[in-house]
């Protein structure tokens, strides 16, 4: 049976030819007449799709038999994925032999939804449903059957509307048998690239990382951005830095092989006056061509980039140069589409490409309709690239064509797709709003959902719509509870939204949005747990969210979990490195946790941000840590605060305690001296001696000077004890004028060092008049 392998795979995206392969010659004659399967389907639907039933149907049928039931089975996802991703459309003998009799008697749909709705675009769900019941229970192959498995259970989630957590531990469950497969190297790439693809829906970063590191070892592939001189507009003179991606990939037969030209759409050029389509750099490196797998790889990478990365300044700038590489090399149509459809998605904020993208994603859905490729030639990479189905292809082309003023051209296209969300904002941006009202109605008339009560009261902003679609669900849809808290939620009403996020993050944990608002929600009243919670899990499925790393460092504090705020304020600055609040979060958090590296590390970057920044009490603490330190590893945050201490008195002169705590790192007392001199100076500004709390002050430092001063490495001829005896007298004479109620504290002690520095300041006048 090994010898089928390669062809049950069906990735024959890249072959020009398909004569060869018996499964293509077995998939056609299907197409041509769909009632030679009449009898599988039959049997089929006896079982009425139930686990029971299907394993005694298949235990009691021939190895031979399964075997024309799996492939009837790729068949059916083949083609579901033709019909519903890919393109071309399918004959109107579907139509015609999926609304007979036979197929009336079973709701499909509701058998695909798992509680989560079925996408209403979604067009032959018994495929699918075929498809899924036999990979599960046919037993022909065990690799083959667990791989279609994974393929199916992907293609499953994409027709559904929201993420649903029993795919998800289905996932899990077959990813465990996956691990066990022995293939070989160029399926084993393909197998870990398409599960780090599921993953990536799921927002599971860590395995999906492992899988791709696994694919890009087995691949032997380096890539890297680095920096080369270029221009970018076309009125450029001088060549910049700009970056560009750098590829190496290992000389290996075994995935070696440039993709084959055929029919793909055009990669439009960017008409722009003054940007250029590419980066021209003044010296052109010879790039390898790669094989159709490493492009998989590197769409993949990118796509982990997407959901792991901050979408900060630098974020187009790290991916375009992955987008130039793929296209100039020949793409199957997956890839090629693929590529353009995420360029399009990063490129629509920009108004110099915008329209490029709006021509872009049209030709797009007109490929997908078109007869070439053939459809067999468009289905191997539908599982490792993560396309999309159709319908959301179409809808991108829709938010394009809204972000450039077409509106009433994006809601015939929302309402034929029936996003309703959609349909309410363009509505809105019409000045219609009532006429998004008038449709669901219309539609809850032919078909009540719980989707289509929920938008209904967005719509009408009536609370009661949410709770028909709760008991309409039978109490079991998190979509119903969703909108219901959403609507509490945007009007601030936080403790009434909790309970019902709450109730629909556990129907339904894998909402990202939900888990934030709920996060929020709990924030504002003071719910620190609830919050804590909310935040790791949001944070878990959207890493990039600095801000929400940020609330949970805050609810960890209000905890007294300073060590994991620690933690979570230096995730936040991964995602946001140029965010000064953070660094000043993260300053405050690392003091009380004794982190005083990261403190000073922190204050030089938040000077780098804000250029003048004082925290006095912060510094206070990290000096009275290092004197009072004796340990040799904070050699190197003693260096770096007397660099913060140097930076900070050249921002702030005149700052006088801050010349006191640069004076503690003095390493000699001269030195010391020099400091609390111009701390004296920064102390005593104009008006100093009014008061009592200045006065105490600035005898305090004179304190330190006179004990400095007397010390025996201070020399009696060195001029610097004339400059500390003035000090001293100055502000002993100053202090005394005021004639304060209570004598401040400090002042007889100065006054007692003023007489010994001057009698060492005699000694030293005799010492010199000698000389």
């Amino acid at each position: 049976m090994q010898d089928y392998f390669e062809e049950y795979l069906v990735s024959f995206d890249n072959c020009i030819n398909l004569d060869d392969f018996k499964f293509v010659e077995y998939h056609n004659q299907i197409h041509k007449d769909l009632t030679t399967t009449e009898y599988v389907w039959n049997n089929l639907l006896q079982t009425q799709f139930e686990d029971e039933n299907l394993t005694t149907f298949f235990e009691s049928i021939s190895v031979e038999d399964r075997f024309e039931y799996f492939k009837f089975g790729v068949n059916c996802v083949v083609t579901f994925v033709q019909a519903n991703f890919t393109g071309p459309e399918l004959s109107c003998a579907f139509d015609n032999f999926f609304n007979t009799p036979l197929f009336n008697s079973f709701d499909f749909k509701l058998w695909l939804s798992l509680d989560e709705e079925v996408n209403v675009n979604t067009k032959y769900a018994p495929l699918l449903v075929a498809a899924l019941c036999i990979f599960k229970h046919c037993r022909w192959h065990h690799a083959l059957n667990l791989w279609w498995q994974w393929r199916s259970l992907m293609v499953h989630q994409h027709v559904l509307d929201e993420l649903s957590p029993r795919l998800f531990e289905n996932a899990n469950q077959l990813h465990q048998q996956l691990q066990q497969l022995d293939l070989k190297p160029h399926q084993q790439v393909l197998l870990e690239i398409e599960q780090a693809q599921l993953y990536q829906i799921y927002r599971n970063v860590t395995k999906s990382e492992t899988h791709l590191n696994n694919a890009r070892d087995l691949l032997g592939i380096k890539h890297e951005l680095a920096g080369a001189l270029g221009k970018r507009t076309k009125y450029q003179e001088n060549d910049i830095a700009q970056l560009r991606l750098i590829v190496e990939v290992n000389e290996n037969a075994t995935f070696s092989g440039v993709v084959e030209e055929f029919m793909v759409p055009k990669n439009l050029v960017l008409d722009d006056e003054v940007r250029l389509d590419t980066v021209k750099f003044s010296s052109e490196l010879d790039l390898p061509k790669i094989s159709d797998l490493h492009q998989k790889y590197l769409i993949t990478r990118i796509q982990h980039l997407e959901i792991s990365q901050p979408r900060d300044n630098l974020y187009y700038e790290e991916i375009k140069p992955f987008f130039d590489y793929i296209l100039s090399q020949n793409n199957t149509w997956v890839v090629r589409v693929m590529v353009l459809l995420m360029r399009c998605k990063l490129e629509s904020s920009h108004k110099r490409t915008i329209e490029r993208c709006l021509l872009q994603c049209e030709d797009i859905v007109n490929s997908v309709k078109k007869e070439e490729p053939l459809g067999l030639n468009r289905l191997g990479g539908v599982y490792s690239t993560n396309f999309p189905p159709i319908w959301e292809i179409e809808a991108q082309l829709a938010e394009l064509m809204l972000n450039t003023g077409l509106i009433k051209a994006s809601l015939e296209i929302f309402l034929r797709l029936e996003l309703w969300d959609e349909v309410i904002v363009c509505y809105t941006l019409l000045k219609l709003r009532h006429k998004a009202a008038e449709v669901i109605r219309q539609r809850l008339e032919a078909k009540p959902t719980v989707k289509l009560w929920c938008l209904l009261g967005d719509a009408t902003d009536d609370v009661s719509c949410y709770e028909k679609a709760w008991e309409f669900s039978e109490q079991r849809s998190s979509r119903a509870q969703r909108h219901w808290g959403e609507y509490f939620y945007f009007r601030k009403n936080y403790n009434q939204c909790i309970p019902h996020f709450e109730k629909s993050l556990s129907i339904n944990p894998l909402q990202a949005n939900v888990w934030l608002r709920y996060g929020f929600a709990a924030l504002e009243m003071e719910n620190w747990q609830d919050a804590a919670t909310a935040y790791k899990r949001y944070t878990m499925l959207e890493p990039g969210n600095f801000q929400a790393w940020n609330n949970l460092a805050k609810a960890y504090v209000k905890l007294g979990n300073k060590y994991a705020a620690h933690q979570a304020l230096h995730d936040a600055i991964k995602f946001n490195f140029d965010n000064w609040k953070v660094w000043d979060n993260l300053m405050a958090v690392s003091v009380d946790t004794k982190n005083f590296s990261d403190v000073v590390n922190a204050y030089h970057r938040i000077l780098d941000l804000k250029e003048k920044h004082l925290d006095l009490e912060v510094l206070q603490s990290l000096v009275l840590y290092l004197v009072s330190s004796s340990k040799e590893s904070d050699a190197s945050v003693m260096k770096r605060t007397r660099e913060l201490l140097g930076r900070l008195t050249s921002i702030y002169p005149l700052e006088g305690f801050l010349w006191e705590l640069y004076a503690e790192m003095a390493s000699d007392n001269i030195t010391k001296i020099q400091r609390l001199l111009k701390a004296y100076r920064g102390l005593t500004q104009v008006g100093w001696e009014k008061s009592i709390e200045k006065c105490q002050e600035a005898l305090f430092v004179c304190c330190k000077l006179g004990n400095l001063v007397l010390k025996d490495d201070i020399k009696p001829n060195d001029p610097i004890i004339h400059n500390v005896r003035l000090n001293l007298s100055s502000c002993l004479a100053a202090v005394k004028r005021q004639e304060f109620n209570t004598t401040p504290d400090n002042f007889d002690e100065v006054s007692a060092q003023l007489k010994q520095v001057t009698d060492k300041c005699k000694v030293g006048q005799s010492l010199t008049n000698n000389t």
